[in-house]
């Protein structure tokens, strides 16, 4: 029997219908391209896997910048998941959209209840996912556990999206071609700190226990380890101290050095050993480990760290966090760098002028009451009455900056490192020390092992002496044919590091100065290098650098 086709009038009919015929309506579809929408807040959700664990440290101060302007200055931006009735907040905004909840509740303002927003269309789940790190790292101090696991959602969200598991480069490059830098190793970090110490320290990691202090807690576990592997020990009983010396300390006040000392008294009880033992093993461990760890091009979060904003004005607020590196307790000093971290960024302010004459409170008095001379010229007095090795030449700057090159090129050429030494008569100490072409890292089982390990202390105490990364501006004022002054203002140093490494400053008396191995001679000529460096500072009355780093000399 032929089948009977509608006519064009039925299908008139049925095109004038709602949904074909149905009697229920369409529901309304979103916008296909980016667009303008008027909204109440209570069709509006937070994002439910908003990174963010932990409340906004910045929540007052947002809150009473948005009552002030009686809403937000700039839109919230919006999505909709295919299917849901409610819209979200799709790049961050979750604590702006609750203060508006809160202030709409107190106040009845019609302000704070219907508001501009910025609608997206949806993209996927593991986009807005992307945004709300980017937007959370960018306005607020994310702790980096928070950020950590977050990262690990995003991580299963992609490999559920491509139907396939991704390796730590390969997310590492997902998150770029997205916008969202993060290399290996700091992957490899969040992914240690999720796995291994979220059940130890919890509490720690909550208080904002940052990247450098788990740097430092895995540079120990693998020394530890190590160590206790060497001595073919039982590996679940190595497991089970570690993990009990961590969970017995963990607190908003955590402390590595407290950690520390009572595994070391724990592996000494268990291997038979003395304390000093273990202590003297995994110090030489850390060395090893530290080096081994920078012949891999270490490198960090490249992004900047922005200083906090109040998100609803842009106002910037004074900065006392940061979303990466959160800071140290008093015991846990921060990762060494070239430049130094600490410095303002800025030379010290001009000493104010001296009177000609020198009031009552610039002299000290003696035993009988008598003022002395002023203690900057006691200072000078001092020098020459030191017990330090003597030194009969001229005490004049040119003549004290020769001396130091001078000193600090014999050093180097001692230990293979004389290209790394240059003179600098009109600037800092007299020498500047710039970055060898070849590494000088030693690597443990290696012939020349402990010859890098000199070399590579050597080089450090000389860039120490010369002070030349003290304060970033010195590097501005020395010649610019100098690698390590390109890599530093290029902010780069971590380059630097995979050639020279970093060493375990508590270990420079044991494997350097205390130690018969190093040539007499290296020994000396360092003392002296200190003793003139102290002379150069001490006949520019220690002005903290103004003068000796200018570059007119």
């Amino acid at each position: 029997m032929a089948r009977k086709h509608p006519t064009s009038e039925q299908i008139q009919s049925m095109l004038r219908e709602g949904h074909f015929g149905q009697s229920r309506k369409l529901p309304p579809a979103d916008p296909l391209d980016t667009t303008q929408m008027l909204l109440e807040i209570d069709r509006i959700q937070p994002y439910d896997r908003n990174p963010r664990k932990e409340r906004n440290p910045l929540y007052d101060e947002i809150k009473a910048s948005i009552r002030a302007q009686g809403g937000l200055n700039n839109p919230l931006t919006i999505t909709r998941r295919p299917g849901d009735s409610f819209y979200m907040v799709e790049s961050g905004g979750n604590t702006r959209l609750q203060i508006l909840k809160e202030l709409w509740s107190e106040t009845h303002d019609e302000r704070f209840y219907r508001i501009h927003c910025l609608f997206r269309p949806w993209v996927s789940e593991s986009h807005v996912l992307t945004a709300h790190l980017i937007e959370n790292d960018t306005r607020g101090a994310l702790t980096f556990i928070d950020k950590a696991l977050g990262v690990r959602e995003l991580r299963e969200v992609l490999e559920s999206e491509q139907s396939a598991g991704l390796s730590q480069r390969q997310l590492a490059e997902t998150l770029r071609q997205r916008g969202y830098a993060l290399d290996q190793s700091m992957i490899s970090r969040m992914d240690y700190a999720v796995d291994v110490l979220l059940p130890l320290i919890p509490e720690a990691l909550r208080a904002g226990m940052g990247a450098p202090q788990i740097r430092r807690i895995r540079r120990l576990e693998s020394a530890y380890r190590r160590f206790w592997n060497d001595r073919n020990e039982a590996p679940e009983l190595f497991e089970a101290l570690f993990s009990e010396a961590l969970a017995a300390h963990d607190g908003a006040h955590w402390e590595l050095d407290a950690v520390q000392r009572e595994l070391e008294t724990r592996m000494a009880e268990a291997s038979g050993l003395s304390l000093k033992h273990v202590r003297l093993e995994i110090d030489a461990r850390l060395a090893s480990s530290t080096n081994e760890q920078n012949t891999s091009s270490p490198v960090t979060d490249p992004r900047p760290e922005p200083s906090p904003t109040v998100e609803a004005t842009g106002e910037t607020l004074p900065s006392t966090t940061t979303h990466e590196a959160q800071t140290p307790g008093p015991a846990d000093p921060p990762r060494p760098t070239l430049l130094d971290e600490t410095a303002s960024g800025s030379e010290p302010p001009e000493p104010k002028a001296q009177p000609s004459t020198p009031s009552p409170d610039n002299f000290v008095r003696n035993e009988t009451g008598q003022p002395q001379a002023p203690q900057r010229e006691r200072a000078k007095e001092e020098l020459h009455q030191s017990d330090a090795p003597s030194y009969d030449g001229p005490g004049d700057l040119k003549s004290l900056r020769g001396r130091g090159y001078v000193l600090a090129l014999k050093i180097a050429k001692r230990h293979d490192l004389e290209d790394c030494v240059t003179p600098a008569g009109k600037l800092g100490m007299g020498f500047l020390v710039d970055i060898p072409r070849e590494s000088i890292i030693p690597v443990a089982g290696q012939e020349d092992a402990l010859h890098q390990l000199y070399r590579q202390w050597v080089w450090w105490l000389l860039l120490s002496f010369s002070e030349e990364t003290v304060q970033p501006e010195r590097m501005e004022r020395v010649p610019d044919d100098l690698l390590l002054r390109n890599l530093i203002l290029e902010k780069n140093d971590t380059q630097a590091l995979a050639l020279v490494g970093e060493p375990d400053w508590k270990a420079l008396g044991y494997e350097l100065l205390n130690n018969p191995s190093v040539p007499q001679p290296t020994i000396d000529d360092l003392l002296a290098l200190a003793q003139t460096c102290r002379r150069i500072r001490q006949l520019m009355d220690d002005d903290g650098g103004l003068a000796l780093w200018r570059s007119d000399g």
